[in-house]
């Protein structure tokens, strides 16, 4: 039977004596809610570009958004809860059945972000991979089914085990007043899951990138190869008739005049019609190249931030006295400042994210500084 986490026994003086001083307690706390805020205002600026502008609607920005959906619950319902979690020295006081909630919520939101990644690196590829067949394939309506499915596989991952994990077992392996998945200290669960989430998906987000970036380059190639390959350029040869003399051979040279004339017509059209081209095919590469270098930015910052967390938790899972309390919570809220620096990567590498983000930090600006001459205007 799991015991109820209300049920703390420890006395008032106790629980006094457990908490964190205000030394403590005020910078982290400051800290916590700059990360909870910026995650939050940063992906609500997400979304609402989105949904505001319409060029920003597409099949990549999807995924995007759905990311950015996944970090704003985090932020909105994660991060919070932990932060009590965290300030009370560790001390969870919201009881066991809303500790299982909220561990279900936790772990489906960080599997759907890492799940997004790996969405996203392959949508790079096939666009690269498929050309212009990529808009007809990959629509808003798959790219909609793919988020369904990738939630399903979130959820189903571990939620039956955080949610029936004691029951099967008889045991609850956590002390009262303490909220963590009953399978923490499992090392062969806590090994398996750990592969599934970070080692399996940074695998292939390393071989999916790596893929672009060699697709990439090969296209950079194939265009300075282009350049180096002459261009024909059609001599012009008079043709001289004595069209007098002889009709024939005047009718002959005008025929010649004329074919030599549709023919450097043409020629000039297609040197003219040529550097559009050129450009309009480094403009795609520079395009492609931007978007895996925004992707791979990405990809960076989850490695950063989740490598040491799952590291130290298959650690825990083996020994748990190997690793300091306090050092373990610190790798836990790095993980989520990924939440919160996803959408800074999305405004450095998208300028139309960049623009609409600016207009709403000016309009916010603008409605305080009404606000203010009002309110200055009212006292005067």
């Amino acid at each position: 039977m799991a015991t109820n986490l209300t049920g703390n026994s420890t006395t008032g003086e106790e629980e006094d004596d457990a908490l964190f001083g205000l030394n403590i307690v005020v910078p982290i706390g400051i800290i916590i809610a700059i990360i909870i805020i910026i995650a939050i205002v940063g992906n609500v600026f997400t979304i609402a570009a989105f949904i505001k502008d319409r060029k920003l609607r597409s099949t990549y920005n999807i995924y995007i958004v759905n990311l950015a959906v996944t970090d704003l619950l985090l932020g909105c319902l994660s991060m919070p809860f932990y932060a009590v979690y965290t300030l009370k020295t560790h001390t969870w006081p919201f009881g066991y059945h809303f500790c299982k909630a909220y561990m279900v919520i936790d772990f489906t939101l960080c599997l759907e972000a890492v799940l997004v990644m790996i969405i996203l690196s392959l949508d790079r590829l096939l666009l690269l991979k498929q050309g212009s067949q990529y808009m007809h394939k990959e629509t808003n309506k798959v790219a909609c089914i793919k988020i369904a499915i990738s939630w399903v596989i979130s959820f189903l991952l571990y939620s039956p085990a955080i949610i029936g994990w004691d029951i099967w077992t008889g045991q609850d392996s956590n002390e009262p007043g303490d909220c963590d998945v009953q399978f923490a200290y499992n090392f062969d669960f806590t090994m398996a899951t750990a592969v599934i989430e970070f080692g399996i998906p940074f695998i292939c987000l390393s071989v999916l990138n790596l893929i672009i970036y060699l697709e990439i380059r090969k296209r950079i190639q194939a265009k300075e190869n282009s350049k180096k390959v002459p261009k024909y350029q059609p001599s012009s040869i008079p043709v001289t008739g004595t069209s007098g003399s002889n009709p024939v051979n005047g009718d002959t040279s005008k025929s010649q005049v004329e074919q030599q004339r549709g023919a450097a017509q043409g020629t000039t059209m297609q040197n003219a019609v040529q550097p559009i081209q050129d450009t309009q095919k480094m403009r795609g590469v520079r395009k492609d190249t931007k978007a895996a270098k925004s992707l791979g930015l990405l990809v960076i910052v989850f490695a950063i931030t989740w490598a040491p967390y799952t590291v130290t938790t298959i650690i825990i899972s083996a020994c748990e006295a190997c690793v300091n309390e306090d050092v373990y919570e610190f790798l836990n809220w790095l993980l989520w400042t990924k939440a919160a620096l996803n959408p800074f990567l999305y405004a450095y590498n998208n300028q139309r994210f960049r623009e609409h983000f600016m207009y709403f930090l000016f309009c916010f600006r603008k409605r305080n500084r009404v606000h203010t001459e009002q309110t200055v205007s009212t006292v005067s």
